[in-house]
């Protein structure tokens, strides 16, 4: 995705380019097919950049597991430095700065590929699905619900904590109850009071 600005670089600002792109972009794992519209405008120093483009790209569900296509729309917008001063020849942005942002080289030509390769990775999700209503794999038996009904019968839990609230209503009455009566079976008898009477007997009661 190479574009000659030579001749915009030099025109006022607001002077505009619009491209309709459709190639093949190189990615990691061979090439995609994208296509949209570059609009290109003039600015005091610089060209701002818009781009809607729309690609797909081959994944795997996240649920079935099963390989499945992603649509990806992608939107640029973004301003390109020149490299050099058009005036004077001077550079202007150091190599690290080019690495940062767009730039428009010194034959005065914009690459959007790497641009256009960020943003599609940007776009693609972070659990690709085949279809939204996915029913996934079943998890006993790893049957593809989306082709056939699971036959093994295993109950879907909505709930990973189900076993553990099943068993806890009991839980506080027993260990409640045994406490109670270890309590009542361990507690001491109280020893019976005494107390002296007016002429100093002893009197139980």
């Amino acid at each position: 995705m190479h574009f000659n600005v030579s001749q915009l670089a030099r025109e006022p600002s607001g002077s505009t380019r619009q491209y309709a792109v459709d190639e093949r972009l190189p990615v990691p794992d061979g090439e995609i097919q994208i296509a949209g519209t570059i609009h290109l405008v003039k600015t005091d120093k610089t060209i701002w950049v818009t781009a809607e483009l729309s690609t797909a790209v081959e994944s795997e569900c996240g649920r079935c597991l099963e390989p499945c296509v992603q649509p990806i729309a992608v939107t640029i917008d973004e301003e390109a430095l020149p490299a050099l001063d058009p005036a004077s020849g001077a550079r202007i942005l150091d190599h690290r700065e080019a690495d940062e942002r767009l730039v428009i080289d010194e034959d005065n030509v914009l690459d959007l590929t790497d641009a256009a390769r960020q943003y599609v990775d940007l776009g693609l999700p972070m659990q690709p699905l085949c279809q939204t209503n996915c029913a996934g794999l079943c998890a006993a038996c790893g049957a593809n619900r989306n082709h056939q009904p699971c036959q093994c019968n295993s109950p879907t839990l909505t709930n990973p904590w189900a076993p553990l609230l099943e068993i806890a209503p009991s839980i506080p009455a027993t260990t409640k109850g045994r406490t109670h009566s270890t309590l009542t079976a361990a507690a001491p008898a109280s020893p019976p009071r005494t107390c002296r009477d007016s002429s100093g007997s002893l009197q139980k009661d």
